[in-house]
């Protein structure tokens, strides 16, 4: 089941929703509407609380979507590919298919949407003003985005990764130091230790205010913990690929079996999945697919009497093509963009071997471990 609901594109990008996103939707029309719109405008009506309360969170999400086309317009100019944006319960984010190149890169890819954000709270400002004396609801959500909007900048420029203001630290440190792993090493770091600190004041607040405003920075505070960690694994592991190619991470120690075939047999035959990483399935003297060690861990042992090896395949429409020179990061960022987590190594139109997500772990994590 898919997590998002698809929208449509901008730019030629995929704009989605995550389901999350209905939460923190309701959450705010529901606080506008019952709490800030009355006590500010006790003259207005229950219904007119609530219709400008629905406006207002409509284009607050307008406004993330912006902030995040921001980002993603510098990075398409500096040739990096932005897979979609999707808004989820904490804000937004923009998936790209590839870090910056360089620091003044990662830089203006970072500053864009919190400048994007400021200009959206100036405009914001204008309309504020413009219809106070005119125009109350358009005027009340002109104060409210003008605001919110500066937050989401003034948040946005933490120095903790993988906020916008982590990534400027990390652009600044790679650029005085040369050094991107140690660069993201300390944005994360930071990243983790501003999010422990969240976590610390909403549970203050949480005590001695009020118990909803602590429980949602508490919230914010442990998202941004594990989004550094998990924004640290992934550095890692393009660190312990940088200098590998395809040929490199590979096997070809790959056999073919008929698509017929059990699981069991597979297991009990000469084709032992401990002895080789893949199998080719093979059906009318062509590969239909191929069967990796993961993929039989998705079928309990005691179905694998009933299992043909074809149920369990990966076809090879599914399947990414490499060249075997092709250097380590463009392997993951092809891994990456794929959901079979498995590339096909193709050189003058014969595969010459597959590669596994699992072997960018292994060698990764082998070549870190070997130089700390």
């Amino acid at each position: 089941m898919k997590s998002s609901i698809h929208l449509g594109k901008i730019m030629g990008i995929p704009i989605g929703i995550n389901y999350s996103w209905f939460i923190i939707f309701f959450l705010i029309t529901a606080t506008l509407a019952q709490y800030v719109f009355p006590e500010l405008y006790p003259n207005w009506s229950t219904l007119a609380c609530w219709i400008v309360g629905l406006c207002t969170s409509f284009l607050f999400f307008a406004s993330l979507i912006f902030h995040e086309l921001a980002h993603s317009f510098v990075a398409l100019k500096k040739g990096i590919e932005v897979r979609s944006i999707t808004l989820f319960i904490f804000g937004g984010a923009a998936r790209i298919a590839r870090e910056a190149s360089s620091p003044g890169a990662e830089f203006f890819m970072a500053v864009a949407g919190p400048l994007s954000s400021v200009a959206l709270a100036g405009l914001f400002a204008l309309i504020w003003l413009l219809g106070e004396n005119t125009y109350e609801p358009v005027a009340a959500m002109g104060f409210y985005l003008c605001w919110i909007n500066l937050a989401l900048a003034v948040f946005n420029m933490l120095p903790g990764f993988p906020l916008d203001g982590g990534r400027v630290l990390r652009s600044i440190v790679w650029w005085r130091s040369g050094n991107y792993w140690g660069a993201t090493r300390v944005a994360t770091l930071t990243g983790q230790a501003f999010g422990c600190l969240l976590i610390l004041v909403g549970v203050a607040i949480g005590s001695l205010v009020y118990w909803f405003s602590g429980l949602w920075l508490a919230f914010i505070g442990g998202f941004l913990c594990l989004a550094a960690r998990a924004s640290y694994r992934q550095a890692k592991l393009r660190e312990g690929l940088r200098g590998f190619t395809a040929r490199d991470l590979m096997t070809s120690d790959c056999q073919e079996v008929p698509a017929e075939m059990t699981l069991e047999a597979v297991a009990n035959h000469q084709y032992r999945l401990a002895g080789h990483r893949c199998l080719f399935v093979s059906e009318g003297g062509k590969v239909r697919g191929i069967i990796a060690r993961q993929d039989t861990k998705l079928v309990p042992k005691r179905l694998w009497n009933t299992t043909s090896v074809a149920e369990v395949m990966v076809s090879m429409e599914k399947i990414g093509v490499i060249h075997p020179d092709e250097d380590g990061l463009t392997v993951l960022e092809k891994m990456e963009k794929g959901s079979s987590g498995l590339l096909l190594v193709v050189c003058g139109g014969e595969i010459v071997g597959v590669i596994e997500r699992d072997r960018l772990l292994e060698v990764s994590r082998g070549r870190l471990e070997t130089e700390a």
